[in-house]
Parts: structure tokens; sequence; C-alpha cells
């Protein structure tokens, strides 16, 4: 079965974004390190986003997703230029989702929508790259969790630049 990632950056304090979404805190790569993101691309074909980070990335030329199907749930766009848009519960859309063939499924973000993927038990991994900084406040990495999400560690790496990768996966 297709699994749902949710593959983010946050600072040691939880947060995904400056409370304006501003992202300019993100260490960047140096010389070639790309910290897996080129083998977790070509592991999913699919990208969910919410709105404002949709927004956010369409302000990237070119579009970084061409190449996969991208859904953006959103209540007020009424058409995109590079996904489909999403209106339905979380729990129906994943189940349609995880019936169509293919690779696995990248949820981008932001936090509200991916503390109602956790609610609903929709995502299978977080693969969470945390920076060294503490940013005091912004957007959480999720949301308004209206549950606990137990997690378990699979996999963790740390970086030259101080970034360190912790993969964990859903206890269901």
């Amino acid at each position: 079965m297709r699994k749902i990632v949710y593959f983010v950056t946050a600072s040691l304090d939880g947060f995904i974004a400056r409370p304006n979404g501003a992202i300019d805190w993100l260490i960047q790569a140096e010389g070639n390190e790309d910290f897996g993101f080129a083998q977790f691309l070509n592991s999913i074909d699919t990208v969910i986003q919410g709105r404002h980070t949709y927004e956010h990335v369409l302000s990237l030329r070119p579009y970084p997703y061409a190449n996969q199907k991208n859904y953006v749930f959103s209540r007020k766009l009424f058409e995109c230029q590079h996904a489909e848009i999403v209106r339905q519960p979380v729990s129906e859309f994943v189940g349609w989702l995880r019936s169509q063939p293919g690779q696995d499924i990248w949820l981008v973000g932001g936090g509200q929508l991916a503390a109602a993927f956790l609610e609903a038990g929709a995502i299978d991994e977080l693969k969470v790259f945390v920076q060294p900084i503490l940013l005091g406040e912004g957007i959480p990495l999720a949301r308004h969790i209206g549950r606990d999400i137990r997690l378990t560690v699979k996999h963790s790496r740390d970086f030259s630049q101080g970034l360190v990768q912790i993969d964990f996966e859903v206890i269901k």
C-alpha cells in the first residue's frame, strides 16, 4: 500500500515557518549535499499541500513538483495551475488516493494540514529535519492535534551543517 510521508524541516522548538510564513532561517545545503532529498523525491509520485504552502511553492521557479501528481487542500481556491483542488474530508480522500496505483505520497505541509492528516490516522511516516535554531514562535510542525500520536524512531542521522534527520513511523 502507498505510504503517506510528512517530509518536513523544523526548528528545534518545532516550527516549520515564522508566523508570517517566512522560511529564511533554513540552512541551505553546502556543496553537493542534498540531505537525501533526491532519493526521497524518486520514491514519491504524488504531492499533497495546503493552500498556504501551495501559494508559497508557486513563487519558486520552475514549479518544483511538476513531475508529480499534485493535490491542494483548500476551501478558498477555485483553480490551481499545477494541482487538483481537494475539498473532501481527509479520510475520504486518503482512502481513494491509497487505492490508486503508484509510489508513496508526500505531504508537504503545512502544519494545519499535517495535523488533520495525523488526527485522521493518514500519515505513515514523518521525516523531520531539525535545524539548529530556536525561533520562539511560528507555524508549528502540526497545529492543534486532538489526540496523542505515538511514534517510533526508525532512523536518525546528523549532517555537518548541524542539521539532524529523524525518521519516525506512526504507531497505528
